[in-house]
C-alpha cells in the first residue's frame, strides 16, 4: 500500500488515498475514504490543483499533424513516439496512463462532492447546490475528455452502438466490473449534467480555475459542436457571452499588437519565448475556465511543426513569436524547423476558442456574417487590423467553414485541440475524405526518415490494460 495526502489550498486535509499495489479498476480508485464534514472541506476539494494543473503530458498533442518530429528525439520518447506514430498499443502493460489515472481520481471526488455535499448541515441551502453543481459540471467535463479519447466520434447513425465509457456517478470504493455505455448514451449523461448544473452555478467563480454558468455554457455547446447540433451550439455559445457581459472583469482578448509593441505584457522574448499565457500561469486574461497540461513533448522529444502550419501564418501574424529555431537544451533546430515555445497548454475554456466556436456554429447554421464577424475579431487581436480580414475571394459557407478551421490550427497548434478537430471532422461531410500523416525527419532537418499514416481506426485510442483487466465486461477498442 501506499499513501498519498493531498494539500488542498495549503491544508493538509481532506484526502488520504490508499492505494493497492495491485491494479485495480482505473488503477487509482480510492481505498480509503477522503474525509470532509463542513461545506468548506467540500469546497476546498474543488481546489485540489489536479483539476486544473495537470502534470502529466496528454499524448493528444502528439497525434495532431499539424506536427511533425526530429528522428533522433522522438524515437526515444516511449507512448509519445507511440502516439505519434498512431500505433494500436500506445503504452506497455505495466505502464500507468497518469493522465487519464488523474482524471478518474477527479471524477472520483466530484461524485463524493455530488453524493454527499447536500446532507451535510454547514452553509446554505444554496450554497450547497451551488457548489454541488460545480462538481457536476467538472465531471461532465471530465467525461467529455474521456469520451475523446476511448470513444468513437460522435456520428448519429451509429453512436447508439458505438461502445463508449462506462458512466460512473457514484464514489463507491467497492465498485468493480464496470461495462462500457454507449457513445450516445454518454454524450447523453454529459448533457444532461450541464443543463442540470447551469442553474445553480455562479455567474462567476471564486476562482478562473472553478466552474462557472458561461463556463458549463461554452462547454455544452462544445459537445453539441462536436454533435453536429449547430444550432444548438450556438444557442450555448450566445448565451455564454451574454454571461460573459455580466460578468464584473470578465475574461478578454489581448491585443498581440500591444502585447509585442515596446513595453508590452508578452516582453521581452526570451530563450524559452515570450512571456505570455503559454508560458506564465498567471496571465490568464483569455480564460474563461483556466486548466493546463504539461507540454513535455515540444520540450523534450523533438516534437516540431510541421513545415505545413507554419505556411499558414502570413508574415505579420505575431503568433509565429511563439515558434523558435532553437531546442530546449539550447542546440538550434536543423532544416528550417520550428518548434512551439510552451510549457503547458489550456485545455479548460479560452476566450479564443468560445469565439472560433461561435464562428464555426454561425457559419454552418448560415450566418455568413455573423462568423466572418467573430473570425475576424480574434484575428485583428492577433496582428495588424490591416491584415486581419477574411480574405476577399472567401464567399461562400464551405470556404468560410474551411477558413475558420485552419484559423484553430493557427491559434491552438500543439496544444492538442487540433487532434480534437480532426475527430470530429473525421465525420463531417465536409471533412471526411481529409487524410493526416505525420513525418519524422533526418539530423539534416529536411530528409524525411519516417513517415506515419493515421488510420481511420486509431481516432479512438485503445483501453489502457490495467482497466480491461479489472472489468472482465468491458471490451476493447479495435
Amino acid at each position: 500500500m501506499r499513501t498519498r495526502i493531498y494539500k488542498v489550498s495549503g491544508v493538509a486535509i481532506l484526502v488520504l488515498l490508499l492505494i493497492s499495489c495491485k491494479k485495480d479498476f482505473l488503477e487509482i480508485v480510492p481505498k480509503g475514504k477522503l474525509v470532509a464534514s463542513t461545506l468548506k472541506d467540500y469546497d476546498l476539494l474543488m481546489n485540489n490543483p489536479s483539476f486544473y494543473r495537470i502534470d502529466v503530458g496528454d499524448i493528444t498533442v502528439e497525434m495532431g499533424d499539424e506536427i511533425a518530429a526530429e528522428q533522433n528525439y522522438i524515437q526515444n520518447a516511449g507512448p509519445y513516439q507511440n502516439a505519434f506514430a498512431w500505433v494500436d498499443v500506445l503504452y506497455k502493460p505495466d505502464e500507468e496512463v497518469v493522465y487519464t489515472s488523474n482524471q478518474l481520481l477527479n471524477l472520483y471526488i466530484c461524485n463524493k462532492i455530488i453524493n454527499e455535499v447536500t446532507t451535510i448541515s454547514s452553509g446554505t441551502a444554496e450554497q450547497r447546490a451551488a457548489l454541488q453543481a460545480e462538481a457536476i459540471a467538472t465531471r461532465a467535463w471530465i467525461n467529455f475528455d474521456l469520451i475523446n479519447h476511448y470513444g468513437k466520434p460522435y456520428d448519429e447513425a451509429t453512436a447508439a452502438s458505438d461502445p463508449g465509457f462506462p458512466i460512473i456517478k457514484v464514489a463507491d470504493v467497492n465498485a468493480t466490473n464496470f461495462k462500457r455505455n454507449s457513445v450516445k448514451e454518454f454524450y447523453g449523461q454529459i448533457i444532461s449534467d450541464l443543463q442540470t448544473a447551469i442553474t445553480n452555478l455562479p455567474l462567476k467563480g471564486s476562482f478562473v480555475t472553478r466552474m462557472s454558468r458561461p463556463a458549463a455554457k461554452g462547454l455544452l455547446g462544445k459537445v453539441y459542436l462536436f454533435m453536429g447540433r449547430y444550432q444548438d451550439a450556438l444557442t450555448q455559445f450566445n448565451d455564454a457571452f451574454n454571461d460573459l457581459a455580466n460578468v464584473a472583469s470578465p475574461p478578454t482578448l489581448y491585443n498581440y499588437n500591444d502585447a509585442f509593441a515596446t513595453g508590452g505584457a508578452f516582453l521581452p522574448i526570451g530563450f524559452f519565448g515570450p512571456d505570455y499565457p503559454g508560458n506564465n500561469y498567471s496571465k490568464y486574461q483569455e480564460s474563461i475556465l483556466l486548466k493546463t497540461a504539461d507540454l513535455t513533448g515540444f520540450n523534450y522529444y523533438g516534437l516540431v511543426m510541421a513545415p505545413e502550419t507554419m505556411n499558414l501564418y502570413g508574415a505579420s501574424d505575431l503568433r509565429r513569436n511563439f515558434y523558435g529555431n532553437m531546442h530546449a537544451d539550447h542546440t538550434p533546430i536543423p532544416g528550417g524547423l520550428y518548434r512551439k515555445y510552451a510549457t503547458y497548454s489550456h485545455v479548460g475554456l479560452e476566450l479564443a476558442d468560445l469565439l472560433l466556436m461561435r464562428a464555426e456554429a454561425r457559419v454552418r447554421t448560415n450566418d455568413f456574417a455573423g462568423a466572418k464577424a467573430d473570425v475576424e475579431l480574434l484575428r485583428s487581436n492577433r496582428m495588424p487590423v490591416a491584415d486581419a480580414g477574411v480574405p476577399a475571394g472567401i464567399t461562400s459557407n464551405t470556404d468560410l467553414l474551411k477558413f475558420i478551421i485552419d484559423e484553430r490550427t493557427r491559434e491552438f497548434a500543439g496544444e492538442g485541440q487540433h487532434w480534437l478537430d480532426m475527430r470530429r471532422l473525421s465525420v463531417d461531410p465536409v471533412f471526411s475524405s481529409l487524410t493526416y500523416s505525420h513525418k519524422a525527419y533526418a539530423a539534416d532537418g529536411v530528409t524525411v526518415s519516417q513517415t506515419y499514416q493515421l488510420r481511420p481506426v486509431r481516432f479512438t485510442l485503445k483501453l489502457p490494460y490495467s482497466i480491461l483487466q479489472a472489468n472482465p465486461r468491458m471490451t476493447d477498442n479495435p
